[in-house]
């Protein structure tokens, strides 16, 4: 089930970067929970594809041309830890940014049911009860 769920989280990263949020949030649960980082945004739990769609369009306010860049996939049974790269462009400034942070994803049935943003690979990996 690990590499099934690993491929799940590449695909909706890849849907979100060739089409955004709507192209991606069918790799997503109607109930999922998400719960953010304050690292580069509001820290926050948003719940459900509207919580999810909010929560974008807070980031999208600042931000253009957002683009997620895996650096691994690493499957843990039902969840994948991913440490990516956000690029990005703000919208005033016009100047290209990096964010890095890591992403744990928790899947069930085929979809992501709860995604959690830690501010570092090893956080994430703690968190799904592995280590580096």
């Amino acid at each position: 089930m690990s590499q099934e769920n690993v491929e799940i989280v590449r695909r909706w990263i890849e849907a979100f970067n060739r089409g955004g949020l709507e192209e991606a949030i069918r790799f997503l649960d109607p109930e999922i929970e998400w719960t953010t980082t304050s690292a580069y945004l509001e820290a926050g739990t948003y719940q459900g594809h509207e919580g999810v769609r909010h929560f974008v369009r807070k980031a999208a306010a600042a931000w253009e041309d957002l683009r997620i860049e895996p650096e691994k996939l690493i499957g843990a049974a039902d969840q994948v830890v991913v440490p990516l790269r956000i690029k990005v462009r703000g919208k005033q400034s016009r100047s290209p940014s990096v964010f890095k942070l890591a992403v744990l994803a928790s899947l069930q049935g085929g979809v992501i049911v709860r995604i959690r943003n830690y501010t570092n690979k090893a956080g994430a990996l703690k968190a799904a009860g592995l280590s580096e």
